[in-house]
């Protein structure tokens, strides 16, 4: 148990207080807390671990040191996380706190000693209270500091007292105003006005954290360096490929007052940035266009590839304007549309290559400008979901022309098509305006399709339109169309008779629609003679004029049905009853099916 409870200070850690309070209690050892906090909850907590914690844990702490949960959630790094929707995968890792160490104002040591939370932040680098530089080392034996020594207000090693370690004044002013900024993101969560497009403080963290990162694998590190106020850029921030947890002081200010000069003169800045980059390193500045700049589309971040993009339509393409997309965000504008469009003959374009990358521009305006026409459109998967059609017959009716406007571009191996409304209802109304209110014969347009084939389901339309095919079309979806079948029938074989007789051949697939019969029975009725003599090369189809000639002589059950307006079933009944007499099927042992000679 405690015997009394201090509080906490504005912008105090979890940490710090904890080891104020041990302090405050006259332990000759500040760990000895950390017993007391297992033996009354059991929960055995590392102290770099205290300002991240969360939930029961946390709940226990503020139990112990007499602050309510609220309290203690502000004294957490993690508030911030949460507040500005920042992910944390490694603690001991992340870009935005220190996990271990800590810097220090000498001066606000010897006003009152708690560690501030701006102390902990990786990319503080300025007292604001006193205009001076933070340390993080002792400067008699250069060990890093902790926590425990900004309380205990001496070195961990030499015993060296921190708060009368020598301070630095001298800097450029652009550091108080960055640090500014960042003290008004911890204590409010606010953001001081930036530029045009760093609107919040999450954005500006990671904005900040992303240029940083590419700056150091691709600018000369001499760049960072600030001779005149004698801050020299030195050592290694990454880690693999990623920023270091832990930046020395000096690092964070020659780096970050570098990015901030970008960010702060936007676009300016950036397009030297980028030419500086082009430069110096080839392998960083590929990986930066191949991995760095796609994955920031659709994000915060994006502004940076829009940026990117101009840069490379006016000094690499020798565009006009300010405007420019990339092919690969093209998508992200307008979902329905991808990158390939700018390579389609619809979209003028711009083909441009830096460092044997190739990437292709387009100017926005142009590019808005076309697809304000076609906004109030559908791609050819949602008029298949509206019209209740398969991908093959949609396609058919599409590729025939019948809805004005339509187009297409290719991706790949795929067709993306694009289809007005406002076509699609003229469309539409047409079609209702041949509507019959009864059909003698009926079939559904989605059952004459499969009759037929998907691939023929244009010919349905064109006969449909032209008024050949009677039909009624009272539901919403196309698929629910009413054909009368017989009709049909006729209709289409003649669509197929003008076909074969240019090509001088028949399929499989159009034998098995006018005969009623399938693939297995047209080749044994090859095999037996029934379609003549010819050459047959294992092709799906026969000579058209040996079908002819198989039709003169011969008559299936469907045809029967159809010539005679009656149903398949009626005819069997009276080949059952001796009306009809085959000459061919099961009972003859000669194939499947039912074949009666045409003269009957």
């Amino acid at each position: 148990m405690l015997l009394f409870y201090p509080k906490p200070y504005s912008q105090e850690t979890l940490l710090s207080f904890i080891y104020r309070v041990a302090r405050e209690h006259e332990m000759s050892n500040l760990d000895w807390i950390f017993e007391l906090i297992e033996e009354k909850f059991s929960i055995k907590v590392a102290p770099e671990r205290v300002n991240w914690l969360m939930g029961d844990e946390l709940k226990s702490i503020a139990e112990f040191l007499g602050i309510t949960f609220g309290e203690a959630e502000k004294l957490t790094v993690y508030h911030h996380f949460e507040r500005n929707h920042i992910e944390v995968r490694k603690e001991s890792k992340n870009n935005w706190f220190l996990y271990k160490k800590t810097r220090f104002c000498p001066l606000c040591l010897k006003q009152g000693g708690y560690q501030r939370k701006s102390w902990i932040n990786c990319h503080s680098i300025i007292c604001v209270e006193h205009n001076i530089m933070l340390l993080d080392n002792c400067n008699r034996c250069f060990n890093i500091q902790n926590a425990k020594s900004i309380i205990l207000d001496e070195c961990a090693i030499c015993n060296n007292k921190l708060s009368n370690s020598p301070i630095n004044s001298n800097f450029p002013n652009k550091f108080i105003e960055y640090q500014r900024i960042l003290n008004q993101i911890l204590e409010k969560n606010q953001l001081l006005s930036l530029n045009a497009w760093i609107e919040d403080p999450a954005t500006f963290l990671v904005a900040l954290d992303f240029l940083t990162l590419w700056a150091v694998k691709m600018i000369p590190i001499e760049e960072f360096s600030i001779p005149k106020y004698k801050m020299n850029f030195k050592g290694n921030i990454l880690e693999r490929n990623h920023l270091r947890n832990y930046r020395t002081v000096e690092q964070a200010a020659c780096i970050y007052s570098y990015v901030f000069n970008i960010l702060n003169n936007w676009p300016g800045e950036f397009k030297e940035f980028i030419k500086k980059a082009e430069k110096h390193n080839d392998e960083a500045f590929r990986s930066f266009i191949k991995y760095g700049i796609p994955r920031i589309i659709n994000t915060p971040l994006w502004e940076i590839s829009k940026s990117f993009t101009n840069y490379l339509a006016i000094e690499k393409g020798n565009l006009t304007g300010n405007q420019y997309l990339r092919s690969d965000e093209v998508k992200f504008l307008y979902p329905k549309f991808n990158g390939s469009i700018t390579n389609s003959s619809l979209i003028k374009s711009k083909k441009i290559s830096i460092l044997n990358c190739n990437l292709t521009v387009v100017n926005k305006k142009e590019l808005a400008s076309f697809m304000n026409q076609f906004e109030n459109s559908y791609t050819k998967e949602e008029l298949r979901e509206i019209w209740g059609t398969s991908a093959k017959a949609t396609f058919s009716i599409l590729n025939d022309g019948h809805i004005k406007g339509a187009f297409w571009f290719k991706s790949g191996s795929a067709y993306n098509w694009v289809i007005p409304k406002s076509s699609l209802s003229y469309f539409e109304k047409k079609v209702k305006q041949g509507s019959l209110k009864t059909i003698d014969n009926p079939t559904s347009f989605n059952e004459a399709v499969g009759w037929i084939s998907p691939d023929k389901a244009h010919l349905l339309i064109r006969n449909i339109l032209k008024g050949s095919i009677k039909y009624a079309y009272d539901s919403n979806e196309f698929s629910e169309l009413i054909l009368d079948k017989r009709n049909l029938y006729f209709q289409i074989r003649d669509e197929i008779f003008k076909s074969s007789e240019k090509t001088e051949v028949i399929s499989f697939r159009d034998i098995s629609f006018l005969l009623g019969i399938k693939k297995s029975d047209i080749q044994y009725w090859i095999k037996s003679g029934r379609f003549g003599e010819f050459g047959h090369d294992g092709t799906n189809v026969i000579p058209f004029q040996n079908f002819i000639d198989f039709q003169d002589r011969f008559i299936t059950t469907l045809e029967l049905a159809i010539k005679l307006n009656l149903q398949i079933k009626q005819v069997i009944k009276k080949y059952t009853l001796g009306k009809l007499i085959s000459i061919s099927g099961p009972q003859m042992n000669d194939g499947k099916r039912l074949l009666f000679l045409r003269e009957q």
